[in-house]
């Protein structure tokens, strides 16, 4: 931002002069407080409205991208795909306008939190039931785009909101988002070449500007899964290239290997949904989304039934074994110094050794079942 840009706004707040051109455009309902972020083509601000009382976010289009038409057209039409979804999984538009310097921008919801790309980096990797929340929620409005005849062509985690407090999951930016009806044929190259989408969660198809359809953002959210359960991406760069060429060719590394403690049934869930072939994935992001949270379900609901422990049931076996034994031993060296003591015929010896072996378990069975038996229950 350059310095002949700042200018004081009326709040005591140093304002560039889009910021300013925003406040004009909306009357002064709406107040910039500060940026949240820059990208390639736009920078989001947090700001106030003033007549709703509420924090907002305002997107506006990057002035030295205002002169491309290609640009001007993606961002309106984020717009109109966000305004057009009410999907609480989905980040609301709640008006669009354009400043007289004629960048457009849109005011939508401010969520207060992270992104999923800011926490994987702080966390490296996610719990099972934590990646399962942020799967089943990002599916889920991603059913909602596709039944609405968008398929959003950029799902990664820098467009996965994190609301601090309440944990909603919101996925935003549907800048490359295209309408279709089923399958359509839809070019991932610009015109002069640029890849559109971000390569490291390029489908197969998308990369090779095959068809794309919903299949298409189901892959990307598998790479998601994949990268939230195992702490890195299934293919390494360094070159955007070298990300296509993999998502195109390579089989990812077998999760379990990269990380032993990721269940079986959720690293088949995440390997079908990372096929190469589209029909041979999930149809739906919905059912990805049902298949990993039904194997994350699987795995809690065993780890929360009662282990048995060292001591438990094997302990008591121990137990008894040794008591036997005692006993046993204990017991034969009674007969045999009565034997000798008394001379008798060693033949007693035989029936001696069988009410070892067959009368005292059943004894010590007995006394077992009388200090565990039931008690009657006091009416």
């Amino acid at each position: 931002m350059a310095p002949q840009d700042l200018l004081l706004a009326h709040s005591g707040v140093a304002k560039d002069q889009v910021a300013l051109d925003v406040e004009q455009a909306t009357g002064g309902d709406v107040v910039v407080e500060r940026v949240l972020g820059v990208g390639r083509m736009a920078r989001v601000y947090v700001a106030e409205q003033l007549s709703l009382d509420r924090r907002v976010a305002v997107k506006v289009l990057l002035p030295r991208r205002g002169r491309d038409r290609r640009t001007l057209t993606r961002f309106r039409r984020e717009a109109r795909a966000m305004a057009g979804c009410s999907h609480p999984g989905i980040v609301s538009v709640f008006s669009v306008g354009e400043t007289a310097r004629g960048l457009p921008f849109f005011v939508m919801e401010y969520v207060e939190g992270e992104t999923l790309e800011g926490r994987l980096r702080r966390r490296g990797k996610l719990p099972l039931q934590e990646v399962r929340r942020i799967v089943t929620a990002v599916a889920d409005a991603l059913t909602y785009a596709h039944g609405h005849g968008l398929v959003h062509r950029d799902v990664k985690p820098g467009n996965v909101l994190l609301e601090r407090g309440s944990g909603r999951v919101l996925l935003t930016d549907f800048g490359l988002a295209k309408p279709v009806k089923s399958v359509t044929r839809v070019t991932t190259l610009t015109g002069t070449g640029e890849l559109m989408g971000t390569p490291e969660y390029l489908s197969p198809e998308q990369a090779e500007r095959g068809e794309v359809d919903a299949r298409s953002d189901q892959y990307s959210l598998a790479v998601m899964a994949y990268e939230m359960l195992a702490g890195r991406l299934p293919f390494l760069g360094p070159e955007p290239q070298d990300y296509v060429r993999q998502h195109v060719e390579d089989t990812p590394p077998w999760l379990p290997r990269i990380e032993p403690t990721i269940p079986l049934a959720v690293s088949k869930a995440v390997d079908r949904g990372l096929m190469k072939e589209p029909g041979a994935r999930y149809g739906s992001a919905e059912a990805f989304g049902q298949a990993l949270s039904a194997a994350a379900e699987a795995t809690a609901a065993a780890e929360a039934m009662p282990q048995r422990a060292w001591w438990g049931y094997e302990r008591q076996l121990v137990q008894a074994t040794a008591i036997y034994a005692g006993a046993a031993w204990g017991v034969l060296e009674a007969l045999t110094w009565v034997l000798e003591t008394f001379d008798l015929p060693m033949e007693f010896r035989q029936p001696a050794l069988l009410l070892v072996v067959g009368g005292l378990p059943l004894t010590l069975a007995l006394l077992c079942y009388a200090r565990n038996r039931p008690q009657p229950v006091e009416a």
